[in-house]
């Protein structure tokens, strides 16, 4: 699906990183390829602009951006409308006053494998691991993940509907509020919650 893909070779990256059109950015592994925000003052990790689909993001770690609250920051933010979004093997940590991953709704097909989220204190307002929120979601799937250490929710859908749910084989452990917390489920699409320590 995706015309465009930027390889990130080993390194720590000082920037902030906003994508604009139909993209993948894939690094060669999350351990050596590294987002930073050490510095940069207030702001997003990665920032998906509102209506850009079809977006991966691959193989990276996103770390110690600094937020202004858990809904209007994070380590991966996508404003809204992002549909088809893929994150797979991507690590987000230590973002402070920021949630790790966030979405807004409504959108549809959304997938995350193998994330891990942690350690989103509150500084500056509720923070949370994996978070989709606003409007109707439509076939999220939240697999393989480890979210924990994050102030308020480990992964959390909320304000609005939900249908074609996947939550499963996820480790959500030590966050401050809810492990998982799901408002909203509907059909007509299956939700299965399944698996989950």
């Amino acid at each position: 699906l995706n015309s465009h893909v930027i390889e990130v070779g080993a390194g720590t990256y000082y920037e902030r990183v906003v994508v604009s059109k139909q993209l993948t950015i894939q690094g060669t592994d999350k351990v050596n390829c590294i987002v930073d925000g050490t510095g940069l003052g207030i702001g997003k990790g990665i920032q998906i602009n509102s209506g850009i689909t079809n977006v991966s993001i691959k193989r990276l770690t996103v770390q110690y951006f600094k937020g202004s609250g858990g809904n209007a920051d994070a380590g991966v933010y996508a404003i809204g409308g992002n549909d088809n979004l893929y994150l797979e093997s991507v690590k987000i940590q230590n973002d402070s006053g920021g949630s790790g991953f966030y979405a807004n709704g409504p959108v549809n097909t959304v997938t995350l494998d193998s994330v891990t989220s942690s350690g989103h204190p509150n500084v500056a307002g509720v923070t949370r691991g994996i978070v989709i929120w606003n409007g109707l979601k439509e076939n999220i799937t939240i697999k393989n993940c480890e979210v924990f250490q994050n102030n308020c929710c480990g992964i959390e859908l909320q304000d609005g509907q939900a249908s074609g749910v996947t939550i499963e084989n996820n480790n959500v452990h030590d966050n401050g509020d809810n492990g998982i917390g799901l408002m909203g489920l509907q059909g007509p699409g299956e939700n299965l919650i399944k698996g989950n320590t």
